[in-house]
């Protein structure tokens, strides 16, 4: 159940660096005080936050906060909080004719791990295995794929803390994902640059 809706249109500049306009390619910066993380957005758009508990949407965790980008079928940005260090992006008894995807943390190798719960009966090609984490955010951040519609990224900002990013069929969430940091992460400014560029372009696409 929604307990609070806030909208914003602006945000501040990271704490480590403050970029020109030149840099910031038309994006401005969301910073999530309450959950210690931020990314960049188009500065046309408005941010809607809502505070939830909803621990239906992805087995494992829990919704705390959801960020709509732009309209109500804009890309979402959901807080999940996850005291086992698990994740499924599919709920229980789904009607997608995608397979869960689960994720979990394992403490003794210090890796995720990955496995289809509803494809172990399939064999070893759905057996539990390490996870991909060679894709990164521009802060360094995990980014986890999915087989959730319109490409869909999880992102752990610790081992009991994720952001689900989802698209809503923009096309702008896969180049928004990258430019997740945690608050206080210090960014290769040239790094940085060249994601809100090409996030810029992407929106620029879709916008026309």
């Amino acid at each position: 159940m929604l307990a609070l809706s806030l909208v914003f249109f602006g945000a501040g500049c990271s704490k480590n660096q403050t970029p020109t306009p030149g840099d910031t390619h038309g994006m401005n910066q969301y910073l999530d005080l309450t959950y210690g993380f931020s990314f960049w957005y188009p500065n046309t758009l408005k941010i809607t936050s809502s505070t939830m508990q909803n621990d239906t949407a992805f087995p494992g965790g829990v919704i705390v906060e959801r960020l709509v980008v732009g309209p109500a079928d804009g890309p979402t940005i959901s807080v999940v909080d996850s005291p086992t260090s698990s994740i499924t992006d599919e709920p229980t008894n789904h009607a997608s004719p995608i397979s869960q995807t689960k994720y979990f943390y394992e403490t003794t190798s210090g890796q995720w791990m990955v496995v289809h719960p509803e494809d172990v009966q399939y064999g070893s090609r759905f057996a539990t295995t390490t996870a991909d984490v060679s894709k990164k955010t521009i802060g360094g951040l995990t980014m986890l794929p999915t087989g959730l519609r319109f490409d869909a990224t999880i992102i752990p900002l610790s081992t009991t803390r994720f952001l689900v990013i989802n698209d809503g069929g923009t096309g702008l969430a896969p180049s928004l994902a990258k430019t997740v940091t945690l608050s206080g992460a210090s960014i290769d400014a040239s790094i940085q640059s060249n994601a809100l560029k090409e996030e810029a372009g992407v929106y620029a696409e879709y916008a026309n």
